[in-house]
């Protein structure tokens, strides 16, 4: 009786939400290596220096981006640690890629690549939908997550073989070789790749849920006794003031004290201005922008260039940290390559797990009915 409940819940909720959840796991898989494909896309652009051309200065390339935006404060330099590397640029909202050497524009705003990365994105997370229409999307993906979590649950207990012995757990394990109906074959490849795929998907599912209930981050929060912080509200930029050191000695002292600790073969190096009045944030990064560990936020004094202030993935709280891991374990992240594949995966697992739910479903619900009916009309 209770695998029966088990079976039927599993069974109309597949039905209720498998597209939703079949585009969310469609578009997680193609954004499994987002951050290395932006990075590839931007690399793309690299410039090889001409006899005797220079690097420019971090105060050259701040006065060509307060040219392109005179008003706007809030300005992002992000420098790469390879040679001939493109600059990326912010003025606020604005984008633009830099040659190195040049300075010249190479590219305004985001490449085709990216902007389709972002709407596949969007997909993922509202359906694309417009702005009237998001907040009502956000709530399907959310609730539909959610139910995607029941899938899971109740699956793990509906692979369980009536008998347990190694001829009933085979065929629930191994993908077989010959098949002798369509049905068998989706048959196993539903309860094969729910097996295997399991944990990940349970993993990547769950770890959703905190990006779309506050009741989950409350969860995360609580279990250190914290309180889960409010919206994040948006920073307002402060007035620019160049200050007594010019932003390139700035720069090398942010670079030797990398060196200094542990962060010598960093990767990209964040350089933030208006964030704060007299004081330059530089954000340096071992990693590509998916890992807090391994990166590390210096504020620097305009003036003097002293360390006023740093700040690790350490010093955040408890349950501030055990988010980012979450987070990241979403994404696989937090393994690095191999749990990004592993992510990716699972995730086209999922694809295969609604697509073999549907025809199973087809089969025992719309077949009979079409057999009965052509068997009546036969009659007539």
């Amino acid at each position: 009786m209770i695998r029966k409940i088990f079976f039927w819940s599993h069974l109309v909720v597949g039905i209720s939400v498998g597209i939703i959840v079949f585009i969310m796991s469609a578009t997680g898989v193609l954004l499994t290596y987002e951050k290395q494909i932006i990075e590839w896309d931007d690399s793309r652009h690299s410039v090889l220096p001409l006899e005797g051309e220079q690097r420019l200065t971090t105060d050259e390339v701040l006065r060509i981006t307060r040219e392109k935006h005179p008003n706007e404060n809030h300005i992002y330099i992000h420098w790469i640690n390879e040679k001939g590397r493109a600059i990326p640029v912010w003025a606020g909202k604005h984008r633009y890629l830099l040659s190195p050497y040049s300075g010249e524009t190479l590219q305004i705003g985001q490449s085709p690549i990216v902007e389709l990365l972002h709407f596949i994105t969007d997909l993922h997370r509202w359906l694309a939908m417009a702005a009237e229409e998001k907040s009502i999307a956000k709530e399907v993906t959310a609730y539909s997550n959610l139910l995607f979590l029941f899938l899971i649950i109740s699956g793990a207990y509906l692979w369980l073989p009536r008998r347990f012995n190694w001829s009933s757990i085979k065929g629930h394990l191994l993908f077989k070789k010959h098949f002798k109906s369509h049905h068998a074959k989706h048959y196993n490849w539903h309860h094969v790749f729910g097996v295997w795929m399991m944990v990940p998907l349970f993993v990547i599912v769950s770890t959703a849920t905190i990006f779309h209930f506050q009741w989950a981050n409350g969860a995360v929060y609580g279990i250190y006794g914290e309180e889960a912080p409010g919206p994040r509200q948006r920073r307002e930029p402060v007035e620019l003031i160049d200050g007594k050191q010019p932003y390139e000695s700035l720069f090398t002292v942010a670079k030797q004290h990398a060196v200094d600790n542990g962060s010598a073969d960093w990767h990209s190096m964040w350089v933030e201005f208006g964030r704060e009045t007299e004081n330059t944030r530089f954000y340096i990064d071992r990693s590509l922008g998916n890992n807090y560990d391994a990166a590390y936020a210096l504020f620097l004094d305009n003036d003097t260039a002293d360390v006023v202030r740093i700040k690790r993935g350490s010093d955040w709280s408890k349950g501030a940290q055990a988010w980012g891991g979450a987070r990241f374990l979403h994404t696989g992240e937090y393994f690095g390559l191999v749990g990004q594949t592993i992510a990716g995966l699972a995730s086209l697992a999922g694809c295969f797990l609604v697509y073999t739910g549907f025809t199973l479903s087809w089969r025992r619900l719309v077949s009979p009915y079409l057999r009965k009916k052509r068997s009546l009309l036969n009659k007539i």
